[in-house]
């Protein structure tokens, strides 16, 4: 018994030397004044924001590969000079639209948004249809009309989004002519939805043509709308937009990787991720700043993976560590989805994705860990952040399923394992809402102090899973669990 407590004791004492010794090796070679250097330059005025299809964006990409090459990290074969074009179609979001049901006129901006654009003037039927889901239609003649559906489908926690995008497919299938989705608010506020949905809308470009059908939401605040559009069903409604158009744009991929040092290990990959795109340059009131800079979002996730990129250049895991700087994640995850349908590497060796993907902190002690127990890395995640003196902990909004809403859940889908690490936020107050999707999230409000601790603890993380001999897998029964069983053939 004596002989395997002071073994026990042994490899407890080395596993701690072990760990304080990478930390002191990270602590040195990870410098703040870089960090800092790289989100100056992707979150400068003359970077303009970054937004999808501008040439500012095409700037930010290259600036990307070439810090890969510098550190000599390699383009993936099948890129050109790192880069993978993602092939779009963009859609100029309308400049004027209205809304009219009887006495009512609703106006874009001040009351409505539209996700999906197209000039059109019509004047038609309208029909209220609950979710608009296939069941909702069930036994409804919608050919022609015009519909009118309640946002989201009945739980905050899931979102809106995604379900419009579904809605609209299946309405546009029953010969419907258009959606309006009665939105009504919870933690994000309708300002922020505005900000976020109001530019051009993007969409995967499979060479298909669609005709036109616009959805829109419209904000319900009080819940008020609900009732009144219930009372109208019918009626004729008016739906008018224009100055909308279409275009093809190839926006790039940054991708490179990092080979393994084990020779059975390094055929799997740990995909690191981060979106380099932000949402550009906005119309406001004249005199205000109009450049949406994107600090925080994501200028923070990227230079966390230059910084990473450099430090496994100079110490590679035994695991192949595969880099993807997403394009177009601000208009519907767009660079991250051509990726996993498109991958340059097979996703079935990639084994593990940690995203970074942050729209800012308010707890400089905490990293919060988006599908924080969802994982079997999450040992790793608090080793990882106590070791800089910080804390992990899990998403503290669930309801609004953060999870499905960044790169991650591109290669979740697909059965990856992953997570999004990003730092401390523990309430949607005024730290993150005056600066998330706004001209203030600027370079010099950053507290680069924390943030260096911050990516350090991702380094740390990161060389751990990298390096472990153990099966990184889902949590049981996570919802993304059977499809990772039909990715890697563990049926």
């Amino acid at each position: 018994m004596k002989t395997f407590l002071y073994t026990a004791i042994i490899l407890l004492v080395q596993i701690g030397f072990a760990q304080k010794k990478l930390a002191k090796q990270i602590n040195k070679e990870v410098k703040k004044e870089d960090y800092q250097s790289y989100v100056y330059f992707l979150a400068s005025d003359e970077m303009r924001g970054r937004n999808t299809g501008t040439q500012e964006n095409e700037i930010a990409a290259r600036f990307i590969a070439e810090q890969f090459r510098s550190f000599g990290v390699k383009p993936v074969p099948g890129t050109e000079n790192y880069f993978q074009p993602v092939y779009l179609q963009k859609s100029k979001a309308p400049r004027e639209a209205s809304v009219i049901l009887g006495d009512s006129v609703f106006n874009l901006w001040k009351d409505m948004i539209f996700v999906s654009t197209s000039n059109v003037d019509l004047k038609a039927e309208m029909m209220f249809v609950e979710y608009g889901f296939e069941e909702d239609l069930e036994g409804k003649d919608v050919e022609g009309k015009i519909l009118i559906a309640k946002a989201g489908n009945g739980d905050p926690s899931k979102g809106s989004y995604k379900f419009s995008l579904q809605k609209s497919a299946l309405a546009r299938e029953r010969g419907a002519l258009g959606l309006i989705e009665l939105y009504r608010p919870s933690r994000i506020p309708w300002k922020l939805i505005v900000n976020y949905l109001s530019g051009d809308q993007f969409a995967l470009d499979h060479g298909q043509q669609s005709k036109p059908f616009p959805s829109g939401w419209l904000v319900d605040e009080s819940g008020d709308l609900l009732s009144y559009f219930k009372s109208k069903d019918g009626e004729e409604i008016t739906l008018k937009l224009s100055g909308s158009g279409n275009e093809k744009v190839i926006a790039p991929n940054v991708v490179a990787y990092i080979e393994g040092t084990d020779p059975e290990l390094k055929d799997d990959y740990i995909l690191i991720s981060a979106h380099l795109d932000h949402v550009g340059v906005k119309n406001v009131v004249g005199g205000e700043d109009s450049i949406w800079n994107g600090a925080r979002d994501n200028g923070i996730g990227i230079a966390n993976m230059i910084n990473t990129a450099k430090y496994f250049a100079k110490h590679p895991a035994k695991r192949s560590i595969l880099f993807l700087a997403c394009n177009a994640e601000e208009v519907g995850l767009l660079g991250s989805q051509w990726y996993a349908e498109h991958p340059l590497i097979p996703l079935e060796k990639t084994v593990f994705n940690l995203n970074t993907d942050t729209g800012g902190y308010d707890d400089i002690s905490k990293v919060t860990i988006v599908g924080f127990n969802r994982t079997s890395v999450t040992p790793y995640l608090v080793e990882g952040a106590d070791m800089f003196g910080l804390e992990a902990i899990d998403d503290m909004f669930p309801e609004e399923n953060f999870y499905d809403r960044s790169d991650n859940v591109s290669f979740a889908a697909k059965g990856v394992p992953a997570v999004s690490y990003g730092p401390g936020v523990v309430e949607m107050g005024a730290a993150i809402t005056d600066y998330y999707h706004q001209p203030t999230d600027e370079p010099q409000t950053l507290d680069y102090d924390y943030l260096i601790k911050f990516s350090k603890a991702y380094i740390y993380t990161l060389n751990k899973i990298a390096n472990t001999n153990d099966v990184l897998w889902w949590t049981p029964g996570d919802k993304y669990e059977e499809d990772g069983k039909k990715l890697y053939g563990k049926n």
